[in-house]
C-alpha cells in the first residue's frame, strides 16, 4: 500500500474541504464586489459607460461577432 507522499495526495475531512470551497466562493464574490467598487470611483470608466449607454439608447450598437473578430 502506497503512502500519501508517494501518491502526492492529502486527505482532508469532508467538512474542511467544504469549508475551503465556501471560502473560495466568498473570496470570488468579494473580488467581484471590490472591483465594482473600484470602477465606481474611476471617473474615466464612468464617463465611458455613460457614453456607451447614450449610444446604445440612440441605437448605435456594434455586432459582437465583428468585435470578437477584431480581437483575434
Amino acid at each position: 500500500m502506497a503512502n500519501n507522499r508517494e501518491l502526492k495526495t492529502i486527505t482532508l475531512p469532508k467538512r474542511l474541504f467544504n469549508s475551503l470551497i465556501e471560502i473560495q466562493r466568498k473570496w470570488e464574490e468579494f473580488n467581484d464586489e471590490f472591483e465594482d467598487f473600484l470602477f465606481s470611483l474611476d471617473r474615466r470608466f464612468i464617463k465611458k459607460m455613460e457614453r456607451a449607454r447614450r449610444e446604445h439608447l440612440r441605437g448605435k450598437i456594434k455586432d459582437l461577432q465583428k468585435l470578437k473578430q477584431k480581437l483575434y
